[in-house]
């Protein structure tokens, strides 16, 4: 099993969703090793989460929607995520979630209903 460095940065949030952010990535089976909140102004933050995920067989992408997926349905909403994934020795791997990523990746994963952020 192998463990891969995941690094998320996700904006415009709340203080308060920052840390709902990190608690849905955490709740998915991925250790949040720091969350760092950047000031945007008007009382938003862009959330850097640098997280570690051990892999068993699934594919980087499908983690990654996963975790968009459990990001977006606690927040209730979209917001843009950036990601970046290293496994191992492999080069590194970026991803950018937009809207349309957000239509297409919450009709394809059944979540639990959200908690009230």
């Amino acid at each position: 099993m192998s463990q891969a460095q995941i690094y998320l940065s996700i904006a415009p949030l709340s203080q308060h969703e920052a840390g709902a952010a990190a608690q849905a990535v955490s709740a998915l089976g991925t250790r949040v090793i720091r969350l760092i909140r950047q000031p945007l102004g008007g009382g938003m933050c862009l959330a850097a989460i640098e997280a570690e995920r051990s892999m068993r067989s699934e594919s980087p992408v499908w983690c990654l929607e996963r975790l968009a997926a459990g990001i977006w349905n606690e927040l209730g909403r979209y917001t843009r995520i950036t990601a970046n994934w290293q496994e191992g020795e492999e080069d590194e791997m970026w991803w950018c979630l937009e809207e349309e990523d957000y239509r297409r990746i919450m009709s394809s994963f059944r979540l639990t209903t959200r908690r009230r952020v």
